[in-house]
């Protein structure tokens, strides 16, 4: 079965390292959020609804302030970076979006490099709204850029789907993108959760530097090579 037709192939390789450093940086992100900052998600919005719904949590009445902060805040920066990154916008708006995500990441880490473990329950609703703009901001640049793969970089489920319903009806998709994508996220939250075993500014640490690096996997790209929707 032939997925995409050599000149896409080539021409997407550096956009799907792209979103698999973005995933990566996805599952890092939610494993410092979720060990860390109250046991919420600031990536992964699907699994913040259901936690809303867990009343007999225990702890609920003090995560349920994070949950429903991380997806408004979510939703709100999602809109504004779709604003900015408009359909068919310049590769330069692309990475000054992309650039407020490791913004918001870098601000979460030297916050905690400062009061580690022992922010107050307010300071823990800030952190959760930056890492929650962080992964909207970057969300948003993974779907304009990734147009031939469908893929988003936090909503696994909806990738997982269309890998198996296009696989059933037999249509082109670019499948190692989205099996990549997958793995990339496990694997940050693996890693996340293993640094954080080691200390806890690691975990905050490793998101930074994937964002980082997504940025610059971007702000590298020939303009021949300029994503758009």
């Amino acid at each position: 079965m032939r997925t995409i037709d050599r000149p896409k192939r080539a021409q997407s390789a550096p956009l799907t390292a792209l979103a698999l450093v973005l995933a990566y940086a996805a599952g890092a992100t939610d494993a410092f959020a979720f060990l860390l900052l109250g046991g919420v998600f600031t990536a992964n919005m699907t699994g913040n609804l259901v936690l809303a719904g867990l009343t007999e949590r225990p702890g609920y009445h003090s995560m349920i302030t994070g949950v429903v902060v991380a997806i408004i805040v979510f939703c709100a920066a999602l809109y504004g970076a779709f604003r900015v990154a408009r359909s068919g916008s310049s590769r330069i708006r692309l990475v000054a979006v992309l650039l407020v995500a490791v913004f918001a990441q870098v601000t979460v880490l030297a916050t905690w490099l400062f009061a580690p473990g022992h922010a107050s329950p307010m300071a823990l609703v800030g952190l959760i709204a930056l890492s929650s703009v962080a992964m909207a901001a970057q969300t948003a640049v993974a779907r304009r850029v990734e147009v031939e793969s469908g893929v988003t970089t936090t909503y696994v489920t909806g990738t997982l789907t269309s890998i198996m319903r296009d696989w059933a009806d037999h249509t082109p998709q670019a499948w190692v993108t989205r099996v990549g994508v997958v793995i990339a996220l496990v694997a940050g939250a693996l890693s996340g959760s293993l640094l954080i075993g080691v200390s806890d500014w690691l975990g905050a640490l490793l998101p930074v530097i994937a964002s980082t690096i997504g940025a610059v996997i971007l702000g590298s790209l020939r303009r021949s090579r300029q994503p758009n929707s």
